[in-house]
């Protein structure tokens, strides 16, 4: 039996990283702060919405989807149902379009999470390590971005 590192698939993990990085690269920089006393900033707002959907998504990739499927069926029976769910899907997809780099930007972490998750399972993980593999992969991600940004902005680059 493998080691609990060395079954890790490391290139599914790695461009998962890169994704955050690249995400946390384009984060706004909150300022450093004062000498006095801590000022809450608007990027300190943005900085959190970005963890808690690190997060967000590493829960929705591991959760079972059992319940969710007896949802669907149970909507999907009635006339209210599907036309509610036709409203919503139409609405979602205006939403989409019209926020397109936030849905994209979306779409690629999710993308890279979904292609980690099926290696980690592939490997044999539990889904409750593999929530915590995609959350610290996800968050250390974007400390690194963040580090990039930071060092970017003081070396004057």
């Amino acid at each position: 039996m493998k080691p609990f590192f060395q079954k890790l698939p490391w290139i599914s993990l790695s461009i998962l990283v890169l994704t955050y990085t690249t995400y946390g690269f384009t984060l706004p920089l909150p300022p450093l702060p004062e000498v006095e006393g801590f000022q809450w900033h608007r990027a300190y707002t943005v900085w959190a919405i970005a963890a808690a959907l690190a997060v967000f998504f590493a829960a929705l990739l591991t959760a079972p989807l059992r319940s969710a499927k007896t949802l669907v069926a149970a909507w999907s029976k009635t006339d209210l149902g599907i036309l509610i769910a036709a409203v919503g899907f139409a609405f979602a997809a205006v939403l989409a379009i019209s926020q397109i780099y936030i849905f994209a930007t979306g779409l690629i972490l999710l993308s890279a999470g979904s292609l980690a998750r099926l290696d980690i399972q592939t490997a044999g993980y539990t889904e409750r390590q593999a929530f915590w593999i995609l959350t610290a992969t996800s968050l250390i991600g974007l400390i690194v971005g963040w580090l990039m940004h930071y060092y970017r902005g003081l070396l004057g680059f």
